[in-house]
């Protein structure tokens, strides 16, 4: 039997599988959840983890093995479910407005990659207010440490010497037993506000001091020392209240301040309710849906890989 025009939307199904698995893997090579966050693959609605907080430094094998169990402390994560659906009018497809079709279901890729990233910039930005691992805000003054408290945040607003100062801080956290945990910044991540100021402090070759009227010198450039030793990433999820806020990162560590736990045993899916289907939809109103299923949710990993600025 000979195709009609009316085969058409069903036939195009596959490829539009396709079109989206290839869009998706595409925002996934720049995803910035990817970046600052530590992507932990599950097959379990509910992740406990327990925390190494205590992880022993090397020593002299003089006697015998001295091992360190898990502390008490543990992080619980439960995945949540999220989607999001278009509806295109049979028609659209029958009239061969593919194109069109063909770019929707690629932006429909890309609110997912963009959510993965909202979560977490989110997270951090809340982190505030949320408990961590020692029972402590994510972002506070009082994490217990060996021989007393630490911070991880600051209210100062992004400058030099706050950035200077929390780096230097960073470095310095130790574990339970008073060892340094070799702590490096390596990311700042910033709002659309803070932009133009962090791209100064951390990418500009040389820094111009500006004097004052009494000062009685011109102004001279010198240069910048913080060049090259942070990646700067902006975020469009850093705005309104969150927006004069600015947070350091350690991104190379197994573990970092947030955790994106996501199934992979149910991977992101892009599904149809067309005329193949039984859409009632489909045979009642002559519109397709498409959408897109996943399961993933964040949580905090560790306090010392992360420190909050301007909140």
């Amino acid at each position: 039997m000979a195709l009609t025009r009316s085969d058409i939307p069903d036939l195009l199904i596959p490829g539009l599988k396709t079109e989206f698995e290839l869009a998706y893997r595409a925002q996934l090579q720049d995803s910035v959840a990817d970046q600052i966050a530590t992507v932990v693959n599950t097959s379990m609605p509910v992740q406990k983890y327990g925390w190494l907080g205590a992880t022993p430094p090397m020593r002299e094998f003089v006697d015998e093995r001295r091992p360190s169990g898990l502390s008490g402390h543990t992080v619980t994560i439960e995945d949540k479910v999220f989607e999001s659906s278009i509806a295109v009018d049979r028609k659209a497809l029958e009239d061969d407005q593919l194109g069109l079709v063909r770019l929707r279901i690629q932006d429909l890729a890309g609110r997912v990659a963009q959510h993965r990233h909202q979560i977490v910039v989110q997270a951090l930005a809340s982190g505030g207010s949320a408990t961590c691992y020692d029972g402590t805000a994510f972002f506070g003054s009082s994490h217990p440490v060996f021989g007393g408290t630490a911070a991880n945040k600051t209210s100062a607003a992004l400058s030099n010497s706050s950035l200077s100062d929390a780096m230097s801080a960073m470095m310095v956290y130790t574990d339970d037993q008073g060892v340094p945990l070799g702590i490096t910044p390596d990311t700042l991540l910033v709002g659309p506000s803070l932009m133009w100021d962090a791209s100064e402090l951390v990418e500009s070759p040389v820094v111009v001091w500006k004097p004052t009227s009494s000062a009685g010198r011109a102004a001279t450039p010198y240069k910048n020392a913080m060049q090259g030793r942070l990646k700067l990433v902006v975020s469009p999820f850093l705005t309104g209240g969150d927006a004069s806020k600015w947070i350091l990162l350690d991104t190379k560590r197994a573990i970092k301040g947030v955790i994106l736990q996501q199934r992979e045993d149910i991977p992101v899916e892009f599904a149809a309710l067309d005329t193949a289907s039984g859409s009632e939809s489909a045979f009642m109103r002559d519109r397709y849906v498409y959408g897109v299923r996943a399961r993933y949710n964040v949580g905090y990993g560790l306090w010392q890989a992360a420190y909050m600025g301007g909140a």
